[in-house]
């Protein structure tokens, strides 16, 4: 029961990401918009997701009414709502999008998103970094869903704790005969090819935590205008 409840989300969350491909919509978002709104940067391409309501089981209220639209925003946010371990509130947003099925106005969509700009940290770049995207047609079992998809800096951490996990393993060398059966046979080392993964690794999670504490620079917060 539980890897079926794991797996529905997943599905959730792929047949969401994949709605605008099926079904018609007013603002329909397909995946090359969400990569080209979404990548700042050519490495920094790695995606946090959220689903709200989970799952179908959760898409009513305790009083049995339906999840309300800013209820879902909220939960979308959420650190329980995300399909990795993080804490997204507590890092940078370089960009966003907000993908959604259903009956949702899209001014209460529009109102949300100006409630969340309040709330979380955008990179001084992209102040309004939110990519919006609504198909009319609801899941099954549901009458409304919200997808996240976020470029945000705390997957550093995520990253981090995969480095550490590595190196533990690989300055003992253990587990490194089973690339050397395959890397060997194509002429290349496996202790060096996965030397250089690490420390491709590395830079990549030291790229996203420069942009975590990037300050905007002096005098780009207020233009002052000179008096006349």
């Amino acid at each position: 029961k539980s890897f079926d409840e794991m797996n529905n989300v997943a599905a959730h969350m792929l047949t969401d990401l994949t709605s605008s491909m099926r079904f018609e919509g007013s603002l329909n978002v397909d995946l090359n918009e969400v990569t080209m709104n979404l990548v700042p940067f050519p490495r920094l391409k790695f995606l946090l997701s959220s689903v709200s309501p989970i799952s179908h089981a959760f898409a009513r209220g305790k009083d049995g009414s339906s999840f309300s639209v800013d209820a879902m925003f909220a939960e979308a946010f959420h650190r329980d709502t995300q399909l990795m371990s993080v804490e997204p509130r507590s890092s940078t947003y370089l960009a966003c999008a907000l993908l959604a099925r259903g009956d949702i106005p899209i001014s209460d969509m529009q109102r949300n998103v100006n409630k969340i700009k309040k709330s979380v940290r955008m990179a001084h770049w992209n102040p309004d970094g939110f990519k919006i995207g609504q198909c009319s047609t609801p899941p099954a079992h549901q009458t409304r869903s919200l997808l996240c998809l976020a470029n945000s800096c705390c997957i550093a951490q995520t990253f981090s704790a995969f480095h550490h996990r590595f190196h533990k393993l690989f300055r003992r060398g253990a587990m490194v005969h089973h690339y050397d059966q395959y890397m060997g046979a194509s002429g290349k080392d496996a202790k060096e090819e996965l030397g250089a993964a690490a420390e491709n690794l590395r830079t990549l999670i030291e790229e996203y935590r420069r942009l975590d504490v990037l300050e905007p620079p002096s005098g780009a917060a207020q233009r002052m205008i000179p008096a006349v």
